[in-house]
């Protein structure tokens, strides 16, 4: 990935370079693929480091065992929010209900990384932070599920 955007950079560059406004469409070209190069290399750079780093959430998710459907987990959600919003909820931190709200708020605001007027690109950006946000919820709602679980059985 960071190749690609590596590439992708370049790219963009040798085309403001060369071409200047002059190329069809004039900066639109330049500035995209300088943008989607860019893009690339940060998500590149988030994944190694990612991949490194191991993150408490992606440990959880991973060791529990799996509690509940896809459609309990989706309707665990509300509650998982609000036990988690009111201090009630042991399995998920406070920061990660931020984390989500901006993950929102990002998908819905006209401000973006990679603006929306880029084809294919634009949209890429809204789809990875999309992405990331449903596999979080539904992850986080499968421990919460389980917590609570064993919290009758105790």
């Amino acid at each position: 990935m960071m190749v690609v955007g590596g590439l992708l950079l370049v790219a963009g560059v040798v085309v403001a370079v060369v071409f200047g406004g002059d190329a069809a469409g004039g900066w639109l070209l330049p500035v995209g693929l300088i943008a989607a190069g860019l893009g690339m290399l940060i998500a590149g750079a988030a994944a190694a480091v990612r991949r490194r780093v191991p993150l408490l959430a992606a440990v959880r998710a991973h060791r529990a065992t799996p509690v509940g459907s896809p459609v309990r987990r989706a309707r665990a959600v509300p509650g998982m929010l609000a036990a988690t919003a009111r201090g009630r909820n042991p399995v998920l931190p406070r920061y990660q209900l931020l984390l989500w709200l901006i993950a929102v708020v990002y998908m819905i605001s006209p401000i973006d990384f990679i603006p929306d007027f880029l084809p294919l690109l634009g949209i890429g950006d809204d789809i990875g932070v999309g992405a990331w946000l449903l596999t979080s919820l539904y992850a986080e709602s499968g421990n919460y599920l389980a917590a609570k679980q064993q919290r009758e059985e105790e």
